[in-house]
């Protein structure tokens, strides 16, 4: 057997034991320049982003904040306690679309994202292994970065994006290496991250690009 076969061999090995071989690419790609996007809201994020490629041609873009704000919470069962309900993220483009943790569908467009936790009452309790999310604002709607929502109004804007009742959630998952794409057994398939952060280090995300809740 080859060097090259045996190199072969021991990737398909890993990313069978990982579940990490979801076919994609990612680009970094230039400043936010998205329809109604604010002048606040492209001063908000960093000045590069990234274009995130499936194999059968999806394809999303993100602009992340040049700086998070965290704060050191007991927040038991979250995976980001350092981070603050309503607390913006960054920004999300999608050319074609996207269907949320629920299953609602997100119309092609830009959106602002913000942190969410999930609310620990009765009809929330176990409809996701992880409690943090991410609402999708219409970035028209949500021009200000600094602006700081009450759950019900962050709720009411979010739910713009889907023309319903409920908001737009986009999952969060354990973040892997920054700048990867991986796919788990459930076939939930996330993009991980480094954020900068007001404490000088950087926080990795984990956000949920395909996938939806066990029905």
């Amino acid at each position: 057997m080859t060097r090259r076969s045996i190199l072969r061999l021991l990737t398909l090995l890993a990313c069978i034991a990982l579940s990490v071989c979801a076919a994609a690419q990612v680009q970094r790609i230039g400043a936010l320049s998205a329809a109604g996007a604010s002048d606040e809201l492209k001063r908000a994020v960093e000045d590069k982003g990234y274009r995130v490629t499936l194999n059968d041609g999806w394809a999303a873009e993100f602009w992340f904040a040049k700086q998070l704000k965290t704060a050191t919470k007991d927040v038991p069962g979250a995976l980001y306690p350092e981070l603050t309900n309503a607390e913006f993220v960054g920004v999300i483009n999608l050319p074609k679309g996207i269907t949320d943790f629920r299953g609602q569908a997100i119309p092609a467009g830009a959106y602002t994202l913000r942190y969410q936790l999930l609310p620990q009452d009765g009809n929330h309790l176990g409809v996701a292994p992880d409690p943090d999310f991410l609402l999708a604002i219409p970035v028209a709607s949500d021009p200000n970065p600094e602006q700081r929502y009450l759950y019900k109004k962050l709720v009411g804007l979010s739910a713009q994006s889907t023309g319903g009742s409920h908001p737009a959630v986009i999952a969060m998952d354990s973040a892997g290496d920054p700048g990867s794409v991986a796919k788990d057994t459930q076939n939930v398939t996330t993009f991980s991250i480094a954020v900068p952060t007001s404490a000088g280090t950087s926080e990795k995300l984990g956000v949920v690009i395909r996938g939806t809740a066990a029905q």
